[in-house]
């Protein structure tokens, strides 16, 4: 009994709903390793005062808050499945909906609205793992940034002995999508926490090169070695 009820809850971070799913946002908006975690993430973005940033599952509203923190004139804008974690986010962020600078949306990251616009920075943290098709995911993530703009996923393990090798897995795993999925300049950075450290992965939108003039022509450039050793 138990152990079923331990496996609902656990079931309730991916898509929460109803009293669990309550319950699953506190333990999410509590956790210290997530403020900390979120917190960082954002920072590394390094994001202007006035950024348009889109959060991928906002959950109770951390990362929401967070951007709001650091920019303080940026447009956020935020997608996760559950309105039970709408509901928690937007009263997290009370003012900032009211006044149009925070728009929380109900639906699915990997199938968002076509009228997005564009975004200077896209983030998600501990979201990447529950995707079904990251590849593509990602390319429709990199298709929505500016011509500037930067993706970072951070993933922390949540297993029953998580370790600085899960960390490690996951973030080879998550580089390499995004190069298959048209991202650049990637870069790797690490969180430590007890018992295992959070990573995080920013990818750039890849610039597509004019075609020079057939008298301008080069011969190919030989391939370059990226600061994460791929």
């Amino acid at each position: 009994m138990k152990t079923s009820m331990k496996r609902r809850l656990y079931d309730q971070f991916r898509r929460p709903h109803g009293p669990l799913g309550r319950v699953a946002g506190r333990i999410m908006s509590r956790r210290p390793s997530n403020i900390e975690r979120t917190a960082w993430t954002v920072d590394l973005l390094d994001l202007p005062a006035d950024a348009r940033v889109l959060e991928l599952g906002y959950g109770p509203g951390l990362g929401i808050e967070a951007t709001l923190k650091s920019s303080p004139n940026a447009q956020v804008v935020g997608i996760d499945y559950s309105p039970t974690m709408r509901s928690m986010a937007a009263r997290r962020n009370r003012a900032a909906v009211r006044s149009g600078r925070a728009t929380l949306l109900v639906g699915d990251a990997q199938d968002p609205p076509a009228d997005l616009g564009a975004f200077d920075a896209i983030f998600c943290c501990n979201v990447w793992q529950f995707w079904t098709e990251p590849d593509s995911t990602i390319e429709r993530m990199g298709d929505l940034l500016t011509p500037t703009g930067k993706l970072a996923i951070t993933y922390l393990p949540r297993s029953a002995a998580p370790s600085a090798a899960d960390s490690d897995d996951a973030a080879e795993l998550i580089e390499a999508q995004m190069d298959n999925s048209g991202l650049d300049n990637l870069t790797r950075s690490y969180l430590p926490l007890d018992p295992a450290p959070a990573v995080c992965i920013i990818g750039h939108r890849r610039r597509t090169p004019a075609t020079p003039g057939p008298d301008l022509l080069e011969p190919p450039a030989r391939p370059s070695t990226s600061p994460l050793g791929r």
